[in-house]
């Protein structure tokens, strides 16, 4: 049985933790379909306008998911760090050369530390 003090705790840096999780999917996402040419004008012709647009918007739900795991200091902050900053690297050089192998490392490490983090708050045994 666990202290039921810990459960809210848990609950709330489970929820921030796939907070982050699912903004730092979406701007994947972006820098793929990015790389892959999706945005285009209505004439077909690229659209790096789009693009942009798309990844500062994609940037900014990231960003603002870190914060509230970065504000806390308790938990995967490196890892999430890392993670910020290897999704935005899929953005450099106009979104041309990701770094696909560097981000799912980034993030497989996110994953596991919060797995981690969340399991010593219950008490429980890995």
């Amino acid at each position: 049985m666990h202290d039921a003090s810990v459960i809210p705790l848990y609950l709330a840096r489970r929820d921030a933790f796939a907070a982050f999780l699912s903004a730092v999917d979406a701007e994947s996402q972006v820098a793929w379909h990015r790389a892959d040419g999706r945005f285009r004008t209505a004439d077909g012709a690229p659209d790096d306008f789009a693009a942009v647009a798309a990844v500062d918007a994609a940037y900014l739900r990231t960003r603002s998911a870190f914060n509230v795991i970065d504000l806390e200091g308790a938990g995967p902050v490196k890892e999430a760090r890392v993670l910020v900053e290897r999704v935005s690297g899929l953005h450099g050089h106009g979104g041309e050369e990701p770094d696909w192998y560097g981000y799912k490392k980034a993030r497989e490490a996110f994953l596991a530390a919060s797995t981690g983090h969340l399991t010593s708050l219950l008490g429980a045994e890995s």
